[in-house]
């Protein structure tokens, strides 16, 4: 079986879940191409008062030291354009962040062929990688495609993960649509589980934090995957089942967040996603955290503790 999720025959959205923040689109990616990547760079940040700006980043190093971690992280609130940083523009591992890229990318491409989101994929046992609860637990070893995005996205099933790359074509095709969303320093060279590998100083499967917080806020606010895709993430995001001890844990209501977790080898531990405080404010954020020592355990407490400090600062 699998699991009572993975039942539903097609792409179904309930628009119910989607979230909007008062505002048009700021660009449309089938139309835009090129000019989506020329303008990434010029993110709007409001002022803030120096004294909060010094403050944040002092509680940043201050949550480095403490827990010998290297935090960086991206957050803007979408509203008012204001984006806070630390370490913002530095390469780091993206692990299973890739999975949102990937299922974006497939609803662009094929999300209203609704046969083709009902229909089984075949796989081999070979195929079934480490962390996979959903495509373990199959007993005729298929998959469907919507079956594949709700594994990928809710449980962080890897071979569902690697599925789907085989659907898109493969690694390539997610840097070749990162870059098409603006975020030019994201790119994936590997499959599930050796993309988790984090060497220091290799740049393949790496992301930055300010690229991340890019790509949430094109396709879950402005929908630069198509308005269908952006429903059917926020839905999937909205029902994660991985961030309970990770951002979800250093929030309460009325906070609603839809993130995407990532970890790997180097104590590496990521959380990116969108967060809404009911109708005051809306903030793409990202979390990339690792240290230098292989064998580190993943500290989660650190991504919780980090997105308190993003939650204080926007409330200031």
């Amino acid at each position: 079986m699998l699991g009572h999720d993975s039942a539903i025959p097609g792409i179904v959205v309930d628009m119910s879940t989607t979230r909007t923040i008062g505002h048009s689109s700021r660009r449309s990616f089938l139309v835009v191409g090129a000019a989506a990547m020329a303008l990434a760079g010029c993110t709007t940040t409001s002022p803030a008062p120096a004294s909060s700006i010094s403050n944040f980043g002092r509680s940043v190093r201050q949550l480095e030291s403490t827990s010998g971690v290297m935090i960086a992280l991206s957050a803007k609130n979408v509203r008012s354009g204001r984006q806070i940083n630390h370490r913002a523009t530095e390469p780091v591992p993206m692990c299973s962040l890739f999975k949102v890229l990937a299922v974006a990318n497939l609803l662009r491409l094929r999300g209203y062929e609704d046969q083709y989101w009902s229909t089984p994929i075949s796989f081999t046992a070979a195929d079934v990688v480490v962390n996979s609860p959903v495509a373990a637990a199959s007993t005729s070893m298929t998959m469907t495609p919507n079956q594949m995005a709700d594994a990928a996205l809710r449980f962080s099933d890897n071979t569902a993960g690697n599925l789907l790359l085989r659907e898109l074509g493969g690694p390539a095709t997610i840097t070749q649509f990162a870059q098409a969303l603006g975020a030019r320093r994201t790119r994936l060279d590997r499959i599930e589980p050796e993309l988790n590998e984090g060497l220091p100083g290799d740049v393949r499967d790496t992301t930055t934090a300010e690229d991340m917080v890019a790509i949430m806020e094109a396709l879950l606010i402005d929908g630069d995957a198509g308005q269908l895709a952006r429903s059917r993430l926020q839905d999937l995001m909205l029902r994660n089942t991985t961030s309970g001890t990770r951002a979800r844990a250093g929030l309460s209501e009325p906070f609603e967040l839809a993130d995407k977790t990532g970890a790997g080898n180097y104590g590496i531990v990521n959380d990116a996603g969108v967060l809404w405080q009911g109708q005051r404010q809306t903030i793409a954020m990202c979390i990339l955290t690792r240290t230098e020592v292989a064998s580190a355990p993943n500290n989660n407490d650190v991504i919780a503790d980090a997105t308190r400090l993003i939650v204080s600062e926007f409330a200031v």
